[in-house]
């Protein structure tokens, strides 16, 4: 099966709006400072209908990162939402809101959808 890629940029990023990844699990965060990439691999929730896939975000020329670690709801690793926002005439802003309460935020000019 081909893998399927989605880039997104300012001009498409309302699409984003479309992706259901609530109670998805984070399971990790790669940091590439060099090259201004943030990846976020994501375990989307198993359903009645649809077996559970390992997704990859890519941020790309990202402008602004950060993500808290404080739990302040307890611990947990489990998407409650996902929100876009664009930021600048070039970047979209995500925060993705943990059901511990955490939230990374992202900044950047492209996300790519593995």
């Amino acid at each position: 099966m081909a893998l399927q890629v989605t880039i997104f940029s300012i001009n498409n990023y309302l699409k984003l709006k479309n992706l259901n990844l609530h109670d998805s699990e984070l399971h990790n965060i790669r940091v590439d400072y060099l090259n201004k990439e943030i990846q976020v691999q994501f375990v989307t929730a198993v359903t009645p209908e649809v077996n559970s896939n390992q997704i990859f975000w890519v941020f790309k020329e990202v402008y602004d990162f950060n993500i808290t670690m404080k739990e302040p709801w307890g611990s947990g690793f489990y998407v409650n939402s996902i929100e876009f926002d664009e930021f600048s005439d070039r970047h979209i802003k995500t925060i993705v809101l943990l059901n511990s309460g955490d939230e990374i935020n992202c900044i950047s000019e492209i996300i790519k959808l593995e």
